[in-house]
């Protein structure tokens, strides 16, 4: 037999492998996550041929036919495009997506090697979907594995407030297969710990005096208005005095034809300097200079009025029948004027009701059963400050706070808390967390600040609320799942919470040649001889993701994506016109040969 059919032989059936791959890569140019095969020859063996010339400078070899070399894997990655499935995603990156087919296995990929519970798979397709028990599968039924955060049991998902805990979680190298009811209820969680971030501007929000200087059975709180800051104070207006501007007040006192003034000012200097800053300062002034009472305004009976006045009263020890004028811009500003008035013993002249810079702030809480409270704040600002003092006086502020009912009504907590916070020259708050009683538990409760922001007392923004941050939840159900560039699955619930419960598993391998497809768009790892030894041919699994902070180090997850198939179509119809060229070719040598082969023996007839 002549080496022309043997040679022939080999090539037809060299291109037809080549051959049944091309078309294989044609059938699958639709099928998602498919990689394509890349059919490889080589020849077969060859001889030296020293019988033409042994001292020729050429090598004289002859190759005998050709075999399939490889059927490589192509790696490259397939389009991207977007798809409705609430569970489709697509990894773009190297790695693969784990399957398995035991619900109940586990898959531990370790530096030196990896643990396996059951057999386990390797897929680019990421169209998933959820079974009858809720679990992830891919169209096969087998089980997406990754981490799972064991929060959902029993069709209830119980929140965890410790987030440091469920990075670490997620950075974890054990894997199972994921499970997400269709039927998840979210379950409550007792509020124990608020901070919030607000800003209180001294110009923004006012409220009566009355809320501020009166105790609830409303006795007059006579340490609180002494102490009060003139400047932390408005007209009935709702403007603030703007005691720097409205700086003093005279008075003119005629007396057995003697006239005498009497001029105070607001300031730092004290006693000295004839200034006052609080209440307190301007009464005991005035009261050792002319012998008059100024507080706040009783009626005959004693009863403080509302709303609050402040009175200037003819009750001292010596009091006298006097003439009486009143003026300065501190005057005119609160509504307390007299022109030469008669005023007598035990008389009285009033201001207009005076008001305090104020704003409230009431968050939302829950008991254990998800039931919604109010954790109430009332914020009076009692001394506006001084930046330009010596030292600077800090802005200060009066909270007090407390747990009321979902209406604002009803006090729950055993009693109001009060504490002073106060402002520095840079406007952050100076506060110290206190707790409050909330059903008979312990409320932590700071105004330090919240996630992102901390309190202030700016003056180029209204007061308000800026941030809450608390560990109590409301009772909800699931809502949607989203799942991010990390893979990480979060929880969407319709009472606003949105947690994570696991993340997709993902692996990488530092050879894809050596994984083995066995079907269904799926690969398996496959052992082989490397150096005599039986070792994985792809090498030990890889974790997709850094176990310090569980960021995935190859690539990222696109959710509600599908990678296509990476067969370049172009590409494979011209390889399969060549490999039918190769085929049809090799043939007619075949058939050279075949002839050659009759006619030899022939030639004895």
């Amino acid at each position: 037999m002549n080496n022309t059919i043997l040679n022939s032989y080999s090539g037809i059936m060299t291109h037809q492998f080549g051959l049944d791959s091309v078309s294989n890569n044609i059938a699958n140019v639709n099928t998602n996550g498919y990689k394509e095969n890349i059919p490889e020859f080589k020849s077969l063996f060859s001889s030296h041929l020293d019988s033409l010339n042994a001292n020729s400078v050429t090598s004289n070899d002859q190759n005998y036919g050709s075999s399939g070399a490889s059927n490589a894997i192509s790696t490259k990655a397939g389009n991207y495009h977007a798809s409705d499935g609430e569970f489709d995603m697509a990894y773009q990156g190297k790695g693969w997506f784990i399957l398995g087919q035991n619900q109940n296995g586990a898959f531990s990929i370790k530096d030196d090697g990896y643990e396996a519970e059951q057999a386990n798979y390797f897929s680019r397709n990421g169209s998933f979907s959820r079974d009858a028990d809720g679990y992830l599968v891919n169209s096969g039924g087998y089980y997406v594995y990754g981490i799972d955060l064991q929060k959902i049991a029993n069709g209830t998902f119980n929140s965890k407030s410790d987030s440091d805990e469920d990075i670490a979680s997620l950075a974890g190298n054990k894997l199972t297969p994921l499970k997400i009811p269709q039927e998840l209820k979210f379950q409550p969680v007792l509020t124990s710990k608020v901070n919030a971030s607000v800003n209180l501007n001294a110009k923004s929000d006012f409220k009566e005096a009355s809320k501020f200087f009166l105790s609830p059975t409303g006795e007059l709180l006579e340490d609180r208005v002494k102490n009060q800051d003139l400047n932390a104070l408005a007209n009935n207006d709702s403007e603030p005095l703007d005691m720097n501007v409205s700086n003093n007040l005279i008075l003119s006192i005629a007396q057995n034809g003697e006239t005498k003034d009497f001029e105070f000012k607001y300031g730092t200097g004290g006693k000295e300097a004839n200034e006052f800053r609080t209440i307190g300062d301007l009464s005991e002034l005035i009261r050792e200079q002319t012998g008059l009472e100024f507080n706040i305004a009783t009626d005959k009976e004693g009863k403080i009025k509302t709303p609050l006045v402040f009175s200037l009263n003819n009750s001292g020890e010596n009091a006298q029948d006097i003439n009486l004028s009143i003026g300065g811009k501190f005057a005119e500003k609160i509504g307390l004027k007299a022109n030469e008035l008669a005023f007598k013993q035990n008389q009285s002249e009033l201001s207009n009701p005076i008001k305090v810079p104020a704003y409230t702030t009431s968050i939302e809480i829950y008991d254990e059963e998800g039931k919604k409270f109010l954790l109430k704040s009332e914020y009076f600002m009692s001394d506006s400050g001084n930046k330009l003092a010596n030292p600077a006086i800090e802005q200060v502020w009066q909270v007090k706070s407390g747990v009321y009912d979902f209406s604002g009504e009803n006090l729950i907590s055993k009693e109001l808390v009060e504490q002073s916070i106060s402002f520095d020259g840079e406007n952050k708050i100076k506060a110290e967390a206190i707790e409050l009683d909330f059903k008979g538990k312990k409320l932590e409760y700071s105004l330090v600040d919240s996630k992102d922001y901390g309190s202030t007392n700016l003056p180029y923004e209204e007061s308000k609320l800026v941030q809450v941050t608390q560990d109590g939840k409301s009772k909800g159900s699931l809502k949607e799942v989203r799942i991010d560039d990390n893979g990480i699955i979060f929880l969407a619930f319709d009472n606003g919470v949105t947690e994570s419960m696991g993340r997709i598993g993902i692996a990488a391998f530092t050879n894809d040649q050596g994984l083995k497809k066995v079907g269904s768009n799926l690969f398996e790892m496959s052992t082989g001889l490397i150096n005599g030894e039986n070792r994985l041919l792809s090498g030990n699994p890889i974790l997709g993701w850094n176990e310090e902070d569980g960021k995935l180090k190859f690539g990222k997850v696109l959710h509600k994506y599908l990678e296509t198939s990476n067969v370049d179509v172009g590409g494979a119809l011209t390889n399969l016109i060549l490999m039918q060229r190769g085929y049809s070719m090799n043939a007619k040598a075949f058939s050279t040969g075949d002839d050659l082969i009759k006619e030899a023996i022939n030639l004895k007839k």
